[in-house]
């Protein structure tokens, strides 16, 4: 037997291709307006987002897919016939995934033909339910949520945080299923546990605009114990980071290491019972990458958790400032009444300006360097700091920013200045 040919996507334009032939010619569907570039396949499981749509309405933000009958529709012309396959997975977008378990299958048509500009055309309607129908009465039971869609930033603020992870806990315990290509089902409940015992962290803006920066420039680290602020935690950065558009992680403990796991925020957009829907179902976050990182496994400086441990290392190299916020009445009601201790939330942020020694002489911010006559802006970079036992270990320390040269010389104005500061500027300095 034939194993099937696993799906292929543009890396181009990130949508999933059609395949003619044995072996597979793939095409863009026909349906998709390109700049004309030819297909690039590269498999799905290699990419972070793809351009896929609802099979029902067209929909650009498909949350599940649902698994039915085997679908193919054949056109018979005067001079040749059309196959198309549609296939026995469908993916479907948060509406009309409502209305089919609302049993309101004639809404989800609607949203086919108004989307198609067919309300007016009783034939195609006909047509549309016979698809539709032929897939959803042979509907087989579960549902697997997409991870791959890029979904319009959603912010997450400290506040919020204990909740957000509280409903990836319950999601994780539930029976939604999750893309084999994340390789974590068997590891679920562990991290579900993992997250009910984590620290909570929020980090502030401008450590996350820091974090980024040092994430482009990671040089290859070894994880250890002694990096992760924490045995088991969950972070938010307020905006996505990096191409990938992150916008949490989180991380267990095991005996031979951790679960890393990458979120993107997903829900905005909806309204109404489809967001309430997906809220009460998965949440605010969808994983998008996860990976066990057993100690001392080097992780190269382009790993998909680059801004993860870029975060990790400037706050055990003592960058941030660590403080403990108040959490919500309201959800430390929902946890006194559930008989569970209120969670810490720890807000982090830049620490106050301050002189980093520079390793192996290197000078540092505020140095004289009276043979200079003019100081100039040193960007942030990573330098190997010697610790532990003996010094013989090295870990990277990230360099600020900083002006090289005496204190009274000329600033060289031939350079461009990244300022980073947890300090909000005045309405004079904007």
């Amino acid at each position: 037997m034939t194993a099937p040919h696993e799906e292929m996507a543009c890396r181009t334009c990130l949508s999933p291709l059609n395949t003619l032939g044995m072996p597979p010619t793939y095409v863009h569907p026909t349906h998709l307006a390109t700049d004309g570039h030819q297909p690039a396949p590269v498999p799905v499981s290699q990419l972070d987002t793809l351009r896929r749509s609802c099979d029902f309405c067209g929909d650009p933000y498909p949350i599940w897919t649902l698994r039915g009958g085997e679908v193919t529709a054949i056109a018979i012309g005067p001079t040749a016939g059309l196959v198309q396959d549609f296939g026995h997975s469908w993916a479907a977008c948060a509406a009309c995934h409502t209305h089919i378990d609302d049993g309101r299958n004639d809404k989800v048509i609607d949203r086919a033909v108004q989307a198609l500009g067919l309300a007016n055309h009783p034939q195609a309607r006909q047509r549309i339910e016979e698809l539709h129908q032929a897939f959803l009465n042979a509907r087989l039971p579960g549902r697997t949520l997409i991870t791959t869609t890029g979904w319009p930033a959603t912010t997450i603020t400290a506040a919020e945080l204990p909740k957000v992870r509280d409903r990836l806990t319950r999601f994780y315990r539930g029976t939604d299923n999750l893309p084999a290509t994340l390789a974590i089902t068997d590891a679920r409940q562990q991290i579900a546990t993992g997250l009910e015992r984590s620290h909570l962290y929020w980090i502030d803006n401008d450590f996350t605009d820091l974090a980024e920066h040092a994430a482009a420039q990671l040089p290859d680290v070894h994880l250890s114990r002694d990096l992760i602020p924490a045995t088991d935690g969950m972070l938010i950065w307020p905006r996505p980071v990096t191409q990938r558009q992150l916008t949490a992680a989180s991380w267990t403990n095991t005996i031979h290491g951790w679960h890393i796991v990458l979120y993107r925020t997903v829900g905005a957009g909806l309204h109404g019972k489809p967001l309430q829907r997906l809220r009460e179902q998965v949440g605010w976050l969808a994983p998008t990458s996860a990976a066990h990182l057993p100690e001392q496994h080097l992780i190269p400086g382009d790993h998909p958790a680059a801004a993860l441990v870029a975060t990790w290392l400037l706050i055990a190299q003592q960058t941030a400032d660590v403080t403990t916020a108040r959490v919500d009445k309201a959800v430390a009601k929902t946890y006194a009444r559930t008989n569970r201790p209120v969670p810490e939330l720890r807000i982090v942020r830049i620490r106050g300006r301050r002189t980093i020694p520079g390793p192996d002489g290197e000078p540092v911010p505020g140095s004289q360097e009276r043979s200079q006559t003019s100081r100039f802006w040193v960007s942030g970079h990573w330098r190997n700091q010697a610790h532990g036992p003996g010094r013989s270990l090295r870990r990277p320390v990230y360099i600020h920013p900083f002006l090289r040269g005496p204190d009274d010389a000329p600033i060289k104005l031939s350079t461009t200045v990244r300022m980073l500061s947890s300090r909000r500027p005045s309405p004079k300095e904007q």
